[in-house]
């Protein structure tokens, strides 16, 4: 177990198994290079965070995209699967940023440029997809959509 301190936990311990090496970092945030998967809520209960260990900011609300989009699909390049040491046998993650406001109603997750995890190689980056997804894309139906 290792402590870290966090943006919205404090000083908290976690396992060795959750800690990640991004090596060109998050967009916006190229130095940080070591995040923290954080799972207050129980093991692979969404939302989870995503804390910086070199920092307490940055720290990012995530979520399993498929939870939100059943037909999320990633393709990474050679470059993307070269950086992440990614093969045919490698264990894969993927997650997404929300960005979520005082009104928690206005959530929105960028489906565009998601993170992806190998957990056998402790590896993640923050990719550019292809795919004609969204940078902010409501997780909430509106009011006007439920009626």
């Amino acid at each position: 177990m290792v402590k870290i301190n966090t943006r919205d936990f404090g000083e908290i311990e976690i396992s060795e198994e959750n800690i990640f090496d991004f090596p060109n970092g998050v967009f916006a945030f190229e130095d940080a290079k070591k995040f923290a998967l954080i799972s207050p809520l129980g093991d692979n209960v969404y939302p989870m965070w995503l804390q910086s260990l070199s920092d307490i900011s940055p720290c990012f609300i995530v979520f399993d995209p498929m939870l939100i989009d059943g037909q999320y699909s990633v393709t990474l390049n050679k470059s993307e699967e070269a950086l992440l040491k990614i093969n045919e046998s490698s264990k894969t993650r993927c997650l997404v940023i929300a960005k979520v406001p005082a009104d928690y109603k206005q959530t929105t997750v960028n489906m565009k440029s998601p993170i992806i995890i190998n957990t056998d190689e402790k590896l993640a980056a923050q990719v550019i997809l292809p795919n004609d997804y969204q940078f902010r894309l409501p997780i909430y139906l509106s009011e006007k959509a439920e009626e």
